[in-house]
């Protein structure tokens, strides 16, 4: 398999390959990211998929997954910097320029996305948002955390 770790640095492993930028750089009208501790390596903080759907085939597609060592903004700003530099190579550098991103709550994603693409559209997930109503009622109901 050729190129399939596209970069990395001292915060951040991307893996994508050459297919998976192409979709990407075809079918980004929609783009679902989200992160997960449970998987990730022992000498990381969190492991970080993109994906698209692909309409024609009623299919999600990964288009990147990631080792990152923490949620700062410029780790972000890397990653996407990097996706979208990818994804260009397939369109003779005429840039992308996503539609919707799909994501949870966090800050640091939602204002790395409008920073690396300026026209992108941020699409809160439902269950994230209910996940999260729920916590808090906890907290403030019954003082669980």
């Amino acid at each position: 398999m050729k190129n399939f770790m596209t970069f990395k640095n001292s915060d951040l492993i991307i893996f994508q390959s050459p297919f998976q930028a192409y979709l990407f750089s075809n079918y980004h009208e929609n783009i679902f990211a989200d992160g997960t501790f449970y998987v990730a390596p022992k000498f990381s903080y969190q492991l970080f998929i993109t994906r698209t759907y692909v309409e024609q085939f009623n299919m999600f597609y990964t288009t990147s997954i990631s080792i990152l060592k923490n949620k700062k903004q410029a780790t972000y700003e890397a990653l996407f910097e990097e996706i979208k530099k990818n994804a260009n190579k397939f369109r003779s550098n005429t840039l992308i320029t996503p539609i919707n991103l799909h994501c949870d709550f966090e800050q640091s994603i939602s204002n790395t996305a409008k920073k690396v693409f300026p026209e992108i559209n941020i699409k809160y997930c439902v269950w994230h948002y209910k996940r999260s109503l729920e916590k808090q009622k906890n907290i403030l109901c019954f003082n669980e955390e």
